[in-house]
């Protein structure tokens, strides 16, 4: 007898509770906790938490105003695989983090957008729709654009010798390339699927455009 186990993504749960849900599995992620006892006991900026809260809010309100641009509805929805491995991923990390080290990779997809369109677009020779296309990419190319002002904000406080700031930018720099190169790996539901049957061209360029980013 062969049992299988199925895991269902809760569409029932409000995007409320599923976004805070999911900002919380990606502070275990990027160590946000800490930064938040930093806070309260040091009086300490907490960098990564501003770079979480930052990059996940204006991803989805990204893909929230292309969606109503387009005629068309987006909500967030948490993945019930995505939140465990992200969940998981998160609780090695910040164990490892206390006894001084990390994690060579990241997991860090704890949810996607679902869009709903009366109409669709233009549907491309790869499968994919206009609509659907520009909403996914909404998303990403945000989360490259704050990156890129983490980048230079990063070097110029550098500059400035202002370590705080700069603490600050670098992990804006770093959360939103890492948060855009997640969304774009090309496996559904993941925004990635969704440009690169649109456009691979668009979706290669956004692509390598985050890839350097999180390598400078």
């Amino acid at each position: 007898m062969r049992i299988m186990l199925r895991l269902r993504d809760p569409e029932w749960l409000s995007e409320s509770v599923s976004w805070g849900l999911a900002l919380a599995s990606l502070m275990a992620v990027f160590n946000g906790f800490s930064d938040i006892k930093g806070l309260i006991q040091l009086g300490s900026i907490p960098s990564y938490l501003i770079a979480i809260v930052i990059g996940f809010t204006l991803h989805e309100l990204a893909h929230r105003y292309i969606a109503s641009a387009r005629g068309c509805q987006a909500r967030f929805i948490l993945s019930s695989l995505g939140i465990l491995l992200t969940t998981i991923f998160g609780l090695f990390s910040s164990l490892l983090y206390l006894l001084g080290s990390k994690m060579p990779f990241v997991i860090a997809a704890p949810g996607y957008i679902g869009i709903r369109c009366s109409y669709w677009g233009v549907r491309t020779i790869f499968g994919g729709t206009t609509s659907e296309g520009l909403i996914a990419m909404a998303g990403p190319a945000t989360n490259i654009i704050i990156s890129i002002v983490g980048l230079v904000g990063a070097k110029a406080f550098l500059a400035l010798s202002i370590q705080t700031l700069y603490h600050v930018f670098i992990a804006i720099k770093y959360v939103n390339s890492v948060l855009a190169i997640f969304n774009l790996i090309p496996i559904p539901p993941l925004d990635g699927y969704k440009i690169a049957r649109w456009n691979p061209l668009i979706y290669l360029t956004m692509l390598i455009i985050a890839l350097i980013i999180m390598a400078l």
